[in-house]
């Protein structure tokens, strides 16, 4: 038996013993862990792969927000410059794009005849026979155009203007519209919300168009061109018909009066916008922004809405002016057929003359209605093989198109054009800026890449070939064409956003590659032309005397 002070100090020890092994059980766990974690890994007890399963248990769930933005797709095209969104995200709401348009007045005497430039001359100046050079088809549609346009009041203003012309006055100005832009979108809603902050601001209101630039980049605008396409089927037709009302009144309110057909109107602009470019003038001079990737952009969404213009003439505005504009290239053939027979004698009488001044300038809108209206259609020719009608879902230019078959005779009618111009003293677009005009001449700024040939010293000590002498003249005509050709290969009616903005891209590179040719001769290389220098010569001379 224990004594009492025995039991006491057992009890003690045993007490004592407890503490100690609570106390190694506490840092056993503490430096435990520690030591566990200073262990090689090859010593820890439990593999990678377990521990990367443990660690994703560990992880707390994804919220259901979070997994559905993740399942979201990316928007593709072009996106508002407000919300940040496009047709993926919003497809009943209309974009368009911040655009800055301005008035163009220009003598008919000096390039503006606009029954010249559409081509209403060259048609009423065709044979009421078929030529032995023509193709029956193409007169059988030329003479559609011709036929309708036959009395209209456009047709009497325009050979009344050529008249008047052919006897040696400058005939009245016309006044056109010309367009530009930085590439900017916005959905018209969201613009018509910004408009009412901005106005409504209590320390800094601002106008529609100020606030409008600061969404664009900080460049002026003063439209908004809406995005019309097979693409905005999803968008209720009140407000694509609200915004083409808009678009009108800017254009109304800019030339002064209402244009007479809006398909024509925009085919002019789009004609402007192109010869703006062939000639190297800067976009940005107008409104401080806008390069030539953004207006090809444009460009193509313009000729978006003009195949839409196109289908509703047909069915609510005058039917002439859709067989006009749809038959203005078979035309074109026909007379270029016409004046490039040896046995052609301008002088005859005054239909011929009108007829090759026709020809020569139609050319640029010929070739745009060409490529417009038949990129996706096999060409025709005297019967063997009838016109394919486009399908919706095209995705490729035919490779028997108009412009690819025909692709000499627009190349001829250009060159005219070219030497046409050039008879008449014109070196720029007509579409210059105010600035200058006070001091009696016109301030046409050229863009960075535009290479100047004048300043090379060295070739012009050394020309040799007539070629050499017509190179400047020559030089917007030939960009045109390499642009035109370029388009061709590219063009498909309202394209998706993507597949727009990389054509936009190509055109782009394709221009900037004729602004650095240093001579004639490089860039008809670039253009890829093979015609003989004597032959562009011979055109280019017939175009003078036109």
């Amino acid at each position: 038996p224990m004594t009492g002070s025995s039991a006491t100090s057992s009890a003690s020890a045993g007490a004592s013993s407890s503490t100690d092994n609570r106390s190694a059980s506490m840092f056993a766990s503490v430096f435990g862990g520690l030591s566990s974690s200073l262990m090689p890994s090859s010593a820890q007890p439990r593999t990678r792969a377990s521990s990367a399963k443990s660690a994703e248990a560990a992880q707390p769930a994804k919220p259901a927000w979070m997994a559905e933005m993740e399942a979201l797709d990316d928007e593709k095209g072009v996106t508002c410059a407000v919300c940040q969104e496009g047709r993926t995200f919003q497809p009943s709401e209309l974009l368009g794009l911040y655009a800055y348009m301005k008035k163009v007045t220009i003598a008919a005497g000096q390039g503006g005849a606009t029954g010249d430039i559409d081509g209403t001359v060259m048609l009423l100046s065709l044979p009421m026979s078929l030529p032995r050079s023509s193709v029956e088809a193409w007169f059988r549609k030329a003479r559609v155009a011709a036929n309708a346009l036959e009395g209209s009041a456009h047709a009497i203003t325009a050979m009344s203007a050529a008249n008047s012309t052919s006897s040696g006055s400058s005939g009245r100005s016309n006044h056109f519209i010309t367009t530009v832009s930085a590439g900017n979108a916005i959905h018209c809603s969201c613009h018509s919300k910004a408009k009412a902050a901005d106005r409504n601001h209590p320390k800094a209101p601002k106008s529609e168009w100020e606030g409008a630039s600061l969404r664009n980049s900080r460049v002026t605008c003063n439209v908004i061109l809406p995005l019309v396409s097979t693409k905005t089927s999803s968008v209720p037709l009140m407000s694509v018909e609200n915004a083409l009302a808009d678009v009108n009144n800017v254009m109304a309110n800019t030339l002064g009066v209402r244009p007479k057909s809006t398909l024509w109107g925009c085919l002019h602009d789009i004609r402007f916008l192109l010869l703006r470019m062939a000639y190297g003038e800067a976009l940005n001079a107008d409104c401080g922004g806008g390069s030539s990737s953004s207006n090809f952009l444009l460009a193509l969404y313009q000729l978006y809405t003009a195949d839409m213009f196109a289908t509703n003439a047909e069915h609510d505005e005058s039917p002439e002016v859709a067989k006009h504009a749809r038959n203005l290239s078979y035309g074109f053939l026909v007379g270029e057929d016409i004046v490039d027979l040896p046995t052609f004698d301008r002088n005859l009488n005054s239909r011929s003359k009108r007829l090759e001044r026709g020809v020569a300038e139609s050319a640029p809108m010929a070739a745009l209605c060409s490529i417009l209206f038949y990129n996706v259609e096999d060409e025709i020719d005297s019967g063997t093989k009838k016109g394919k009608c486009p399908s919706p879902t095209s995705k490729a230019p035919s490779p028997t198109r108009q412009w690819e078959v025909n692709k000499g005779k627009f190349l001829a009618g250009l060159i005219r054009c070219a030497g046409h111009r050039h008879s008449l003293g014109l070196t720029d677009s007509g579409c210059a800026t105010s600035k200058g005009l006070s001091a009696g001449r016109k301030n046409v700024e050229k863009t960075r890449s535009f290479a100047d040939w004048r300043k090379d010293d060295n070739r012009s000590q050394h020309k040799t070939t007539m070629i050499d002498d017509y190179g400047q003249a020559l030089r917007p005509m030939i960009t045109l064409y390499a642009v035109f050709d370029q388009l061709s290969k590219e063009f498909v009616v309202n394209d998706d956003d993507e597949s727009t903005e990389a054509t936009s891209e190509r055109l782009a590179a394709r221009l900037e590659s004729c602004y650095k040719a240093g001579d004639i001769e490089e860039l008809l290389q670039v253009a890829e032309i093979a015609m003989s220098r004597d032959l562009i010569c011979k055109y280019f001379e017939k175009g003078c005397t036109s």
